[in-house]
């Protein structure tokens, strides 16, 4: 009989050590997520993402609510969408989609100046909103042909120290530029992968990035947009570009070195990816967004199985590129269609 008091009281002892460790575990993996999610609201609040578009390229907004851009507006809050022209959008529904929408009314073309006009409205607009909430951290900005994983944007930019000068992105060019005259060289930030700017990299840039000089000064210099930001931010505030080129992915990487590349594990961890017509189509962002939807929901294995699959087929059944073209963009057939015309007059004339 004493032996039975000894061992219930035994089990006893060792269920109540089980339920107090399950119970110091429950509160300890609570503890973990509360935390992660408060670092990661606090940084959402904190964030501006702008992404910039056109009317010409309308198609490629139904791509980014099918796939990273929240369907909920109330979700929206510090995402922003910028475009040229407002009024000649055919499809009006698509942009009632997002939550904030702003007009540039700068020319409507891929030009250098039209592009640098752009890129001093969403400078100039950040300034404009950090004067209404002082708190702002980080601005982001993204193409329309981009997917964004946001949770690991906030994650990432919650480990880092917004009040020192950080210009984060990836490199697309594995030279540096010379500035004639100086011994000095810079690099930059190509807008395709996705770019952030600190907020104290943001309060240095502010005197060489209004709308009123920085197009005009873009053209002196004979750069690109991202290239001249890269030229002030490394050459004249001598701050330098940090480059992640496993977390920052653009179209400008070759195709064997992109998505054939990829395992699931860069679905999982990286930041962006860039997409182009002649690569993979913008058809793949709801596809990536679904495979990452997995992972996050636990399913890796299910996620793994399902991108060797599309791989493997696309390797099979590769594009016939021959005499195609952007067909997300109205401004790429208009140009395709004017080479074919010019083709054709050349023809008759001969």
């Amino acid at each position: 009989m004493f032996r039975r008091r000894n061992r219930f009281v035994l089990r006893c002892f060792l269920i109540t050590i089980l339920l107090i460790s399950i119970s110091i575990s429950f509160v300890v993996i609570t503890s973990i997520t509360q935390r992660k999610n408060y670092f990661t609201s606090t940084t959402v609040d904190r964030t501006i993402i702008f992404i910039r578009t056109s009317y010409h390229c309308q198609l490629r907004l139904d791509y980014l609510l099918q796939s990273w851009i929240p369907s909920n507006l109330s979700q929206q809050s510090n995402i922003y969408l910028l475009t040229d022209n407002i009024s000649k959008y055919s499809n009006k529904k698509v942009l009632n989609s997002f939550k904030n929408l702003i007009e540039t009314n700068c020319p409507q073309t891929h030009n250098r100046f039209d592009l640098c006009c752009k890129t001093a409205h969403e400078f100039e607009l950040f300034y404009n909103l950090s004067q209404i909430n002082s708190n702002l951290d980080w601005m982001c900005r993204f193409d329309d042909d981009q997917y964004v994983n946001l949770d690991n944007l906030y994650q990432f930019l919650s480990q880092i120290n917004s009040s020192k000068p950080y210009y984060i992105g990836r490199t697309s060019i594995d030279y540096r530029l010379k500035v004639p005259g100086h011994n000095r060289t810079y690099t930059f930030a190509t807008y395709g992968a996705g770019v952030c700017f600190s907020r104290a990299l943001l309060e240095k840039l502010r005197p060489y990035v209004n709308k009123t000089s920085l197009p005009h000064d873009c053209i002196k210099r004979g750069i690109s947009d991202d290239g001249y930001i890269g030229y002030l931010t490394e050459f004249i505030l001598n701050i330098s570009v940090i480059s992640l080129r496993e977390l920052f992915h653009s179209h400008l990487e070759n195709l064997d070195k992109s998505f054939r590349y990829f395992n699931i594990n860069h679905l999982e961890n990286a930041i962006t990816f860039g997409f182009a017509w002649d690569r993979y189509k913008l058809s793949w962002l709801p596809i990536i967004h679904q495979l990452i939807q997995l992972i996050n929901k636990g399913e890796k294995y299910a996620a793994n199985i399902l991108w060797i699959f599309l791989q493997n087929y696309e390797k099979n059944h590769p594009n016939n590129l021959t005499n195609q073209y952007d067909q997300s963009c109205t401004s790429y057939i208009r140009k395709s269609y004017e080479k074919d015309t010019f083709k054709i007059r050349i023809n008759k004339t001969i």
